[in-house]
């Protein structure tokens, strides 16, 4: 994509966000395109984990009692999505057949699925059918039931407040018709046949097998929200529409100008498309779920935004997943340019200020606008300090080498040591400060590439495997540092690493 279509992407990314309450419990979206699917705010895994007599949350649960996988699906409700010939999920006298699941003969083999452990062993078509039968459910309500969570109705008993979630909730695990007989009972708990105390006979047992009421699962899904999401919606229709509606003619001046000049830049249909599409195949983060409902719930569905929204935190700068808050220096600092340009590149950092390295030959030595930092472009492996102007340096030639490969730097990387002169194959060189006394400088012996740790020393042997990527390195280590001086640098023969500064010297050797 062209840089100047950033601003297009840009676009589609806001069109796509709208800030609802976030939903947990997803199943794989992209298999319910050109389906509206709904979800619930409360992971429903966690709540039937709560209860003894459900599974364990993944997606070989078998609580021994009928409901297997990690949604805890019953006979009736994998008769209702076709899994279970129809018939078998009743008992002779109309009770729930828990321990239909368990018998082969009764899979339909919808999807390759034949029995029980099929089931169990699938978990895409676990996350395919979970939000596809809740909508069903939704739909299933009576209209007493609809009336009640309409008007906020408290749940027999006094738990809360009937809502969506409740219905749901109640209805995963009992089916609804157990919701439904347990409202129309006026909340009572016992098997179809029984007669409740205001004289009512039940229709469908509002209890399971292990005795537990309706009541409960209901309570617990009480304060769920509810999301509906479409996933045939398209980011790409109103964002192109808005971009092949700009019109220069609308503009004067340098403004119009500027706006011929950039508008061939804008993203095109086919790109849109395209990113989206890649998007949609990309592999999501932690957030992934309550990521989609934000743009396939009141957006305008843009897998763009689910992709780079699931991998994001909301805290400052969190590139590596780490909260950027800086702590207050403990000395002053001189350049708070500096700070501030370190934090807009979105760097994980401490801010140290001005620190104290001791003296040298009636010198005193000081870290000026210290930071301590473990490298976000490319780890360190270790937290170091070091001058800002040394860290921005640092992330810029990290973002290069990164570009080529490297993953990261061997463990010898160092930068402070203690106020005193410069040294090399000579020794201590006299009336010298070393630059790594001031934050200046860092050592390094070499690089990750491949999972491999090359050593820097190859740089001087044509011979050696890694010789060309680590003349690269050094090119690119030039181009980010005032001064490098690498083992092809006469009076570094005795030394193996790279030393790179950010000070009064300049130079590549």
């Amino acid at each position: 994509m062209k840089s100047g279509r950033l601003f297009s992407a840009l676009i589609a990314a806001v069109i796509a966000f709208t800030p609802p309450s976030f939903a947990a419990d997803d199943a794989i979206a992209k298999k319910a395109d050109g389906e509206a699917v709904t979800e619930q705010k409360c992971d429903i895994d966690a709540l039937k984990a709560k209860f003894e007599s459900r599974g364990s949350g993944n997606y070989q649960a078998d609580n021994n009692k009928g409901y297997i996988g990690k949604f805890q699906m019953g006979a009736e409700a994998l008769e209702d999505m076709g899994y279970l010939k129809k018939g078998t999920s009743r008992n002779p006298d109309g009770s729930i057949n828990y321990k239909a699941t368990y018998n082969p003969a009764n899979w339909t083999g919808k999807d390759g699925i034949n029995s029980a452990q099929d089931w169990m062993s699938n978990s895409s078509v676990q996350d395919l059918v979970e939000p596809l039968w809740q909508a069903k459910q939704a739909s299933y309500a009576l209209s007493e039931t609809k009336n009640a969570i309409a008007s906020g109705a408290q749940i027999p008993g006094g738990c809360g407040q009937m809502s969506q979630g409740a219905y749901l909730m109640g209805a995963q695990l009992m089916g609804q018709g157990g919701v439904n007989e347990f409202l129309k009972s006026g909340g009572f708990c016992g098997k179809k046949g029984q007669t409740s105390p205001s004289g009512y006979t039940l229709g469908a047992s509002t209890t399971d097998a292990n005795g537990m009421c309706v009541q409960t699962y209901m309570c617990a899904g009480s304060s769920c929200s509810v999301t509906n999401k479409d996933m045939s919606k398209k980011t790409c229709v109103p964002t192109m529409k808005m971009i092949n509606e700009i019109s220069c003619a609308n503009f004067s001046g340098a403004t119009a100008a500027f706006c011929r000049r950039t508008q061939p830049y804008l993203m095109t249909q086919g790109e849109c498309d395209s990113a989206e599409a890649m998007a949609e195949k990309e592999p999501k983060g932690p957030n992934k779920e309550k990521c989609e409902n934000l743009t396939f719930g009141p957006g305008t569905g843009s897998w763009s935004f689910a992709l780079a929204c699931s991998w994001a935190k909301e805290v400052v700068a969190d590139q590596d997943g780490m909260d950027n808050n800086l702590q207050q220096p403990t000395g002053p600092v001189s350049d708070p340019a500096c700070i501030q340009k370190l934090q807009g590149m979105g760097v994980q950092f401490n801010s140290l200020g001005q620190v104290s390295n001791g003296t040298y030959g009636g010198t005193s030595c000081f870290i000026e606008n210290a930071v301590s930092l473990s490298g976000t472009a490319l780890p360190f492996g270790k937290t170091i300090t070091m001058a800002c102007d040394t860290a921005v340096a640092m992330e810029n030639m990290g973002l290069k080498l990164k570009g080529i490969g490297v993953s990261g730097y061997t463990s010898d990387i160092s930068a402070i040591r203690t106020c005193g002169p410069k040294r090399d194959d000579r020794g201590n060189i006299p009336g010298t400060i070393t630059g790594h006394a001031k934050g200046w400088a860092v050592d390094w012996g070499g690089f990750i590439y491949g999972g491999q740790a090359v050593s820097m020393a190859q740089v001087r042997n044509p011979s050696a495997p890694f010789y060309a990527i680590a003349n690269q390195v050094k090119a690119i280590a030039c181009s980010s540092f005032k001064l490098v001086l690498t083992p092809t640098y006469a009076n570094y023969t005795k030394f193996g690493h790279n030393h790179v500064e950010w000070g009064n010297q300049s130079g590549c050797k």
